[in-house]
């Protein structure tokens, strides 16, 4: 694989060519341009940057701003200047808003190139990104225009690409890298058990997963690369303020520092804290863009609670260890996203698994773990074990495969046809009577048997769920 250039643009090369010095002008910018944004521009009036640490004295942006504030309030660009508009899935609620020009992807692309190491000419790359709202699916498209490689636009929210299709597609058209939401990778993996194969032995020409959307823990990567014996590279950011870090081949999460300035603060007085090489420290991660023109973002408050340190060579590595506001109380115990999964994900990987789902009731956390043999899992060790590691009370339930994950659903999937008003039953096999009979199918891949076993799931889960509701 040939070896991409680091820039690609001239863009690119203005905005990322600069050392620590330069940081002060590219400052500058950011504030300057942001003014032009309706939402910054009372809250920058005035404002005069002279050093960086002027950068302090700004005021903090907040998610809540960006959803309280319509979309054009936060475009510092002329509308001819926008290239895309992107809104987040709106997990905490209300989608927050995302405006790039061209330059803006393009640099972005430079930043990342971490997390896409197989891409280049000559390599295939499957993009499951959904084509719609979320920005991965763009930058990846970008990527390959400006490092190589071609692209498979195959989207994970659409009827005429299911996951058996996904799984024809890798073997006949070679798919080197796949790019997605992390479980994707997970769900491929039963769809492919559920047609009689081996991830291990029947995809040979895959080489990497580039994922984004969601933080891999270590126990988490580890079983996804144990599953499918690839490299798997994390992507952190968001769509309102782009690629914070990506991972390297050690798994560690890397600050872009070249395209931000990053701040770590107390999540209570907002008051900065330094990032040591001796100890790791934790705090909320605020970032300033250094890069953006059609939407940048001063201070911005990311609600994501971190963990920091710097490694032997002095970069910033950092842990994503959940929304600062979605931590999981228990009887006066915090317990973190990131160490509910790891802990979870390092006992249930003894056993060969990365399926599970967890509720939580008034009595404690209930951890559903899938496993081929249910019956060889001790499922009262495993909750002695996360009690333990975790600090609250915690049962096991050990199900077999298929509880968690509907095999049905994903081993069948939809047919959609190129829109049709006629239909012509003297010489045509499919014979539809009405408009959305010829758009789509619903039971293309059903028989009589998966009917049965979908209906019997439904049930299952129904009296699954009731005996949940007892337990409040």
């Amino acid at each position: 694989m040939s070896e991409a250039p680091r820039f690609y643009s001239k863009v690119a090369a203005e905005r990322l060519a600069f050392d620590q010095a330069a940081k002060l002008d590219r400052l500058k910018y950011t504030v300057a341009q942001a003014k032009n944004a309706p939402v910054y521009k009372h809250r920058l009036d005035g404002v005069s940057i002279t050093s960086l640490e002027d950068l302090r004295s700004l005021p903090l942006t907040y998610k809540k701003d960006l959803k309280e504030n319509p979309p054009e309030a936060w475009r510092a660009v002329p509308l001819d200047k926008a290239w895309h508009y992107h809104e987040s899935f709106g997990t905490t609620g209300t989608p927050v808003v995302g405006w790039y020009s061209l330059d803006d992807i393009e640099c972005e692309v430079d930043v990342i190139q971490r997390w896409l190491p197989e891409f280049g000419p000559g390599q295939t790359i499957m993009n499951r990104y959904p084509y719609s709202f979320p920005v991965p699916a763009q930058l990846v498209e970008t990527a390959a225009r400006l490092m190589g490689g071609t692209v498979v636009p195959a989207s994970n929210l659409v009827f005429n690409v299911g996951y058996p299709r996904v799984l024809e597609l890798i073997n006949k058209l070679h798919v080197n890298s796949l790019t997605s939401m992390p479980l994707e990778a997970v769900l491929l993996k039963e769809a492919a058990i559920e047609h009689g194969m081996d991830p291990l032995k029947d995809f040979p020409s895959m080489q990497g997963f580039s994922f984004a959307g969601r933080i891999l823990t270590p126990s988490w990567q580890a079983t996804m690369e144990d599953d499918w014996g690839v490299k798997v590279h994390n992507l952190y950011g968001s769509t309102e303020g782009g690629p914070f870090a990506t991972s390297g081949d050690d798994g560690h999460l890397r600050l872009h520092d070249e395209a931000f300035l990053f701040e770590i603060l107390d999540p209570e007085t907002k008051e900065p804290i330094p990032v040591r090489d001796d100890r790791p420290v934790v705090g909320t991660l605020v970032a300033t863009t250094l890069m953006r023109e059609a939407q940048p973002m001063v201070r911005y408050w990311t609600d994501d609670l971190v963990k920091a340190w710097r490694d032997d060579e002095g970069n910033r590595c950092i842990q994503v260890l959940g929304r600062a506001g979605g931590l999981k109380q228990f009887g006066g115990v915090e317990v973190t996203d990131f160490d509910l999964e790891e802990e979870i994900l390092s006992w249930s990987r003894e056993f060969g698994s990365n399926v599970f789902f967890v509720v939580i009731t008034h009595k404690g956390f209930l951890v559903r773990v899938e496993a081929r043999e249910p019956g060889r899992v001790n499922a009262g060790e495993g909750s002695r074990r996360l009690s333990d590691r975790l600090g609250v009370p915690v049962k096991v339930e050990v199900v077999p495969r298929g509880v968690l994950v509907n095999h049905v659903s994903l081993i069948t999937s939809p047919q959609v046809f190129k829109p049709r008003m006629v239909s012509d039953h003297r010489v045509e096999d499919r014979r539809v009577i009405n408009l959305s009979g010829g758009l789509i199918n619903f039971w293309a891949d059903f028989t009589p048997s998966l009917i049965g076993q979908s209906m019997l799931k439904s049930i299952k889960d129904w009296l699954t769920s009731l005996r949940f509701r007892l337990l409040e």
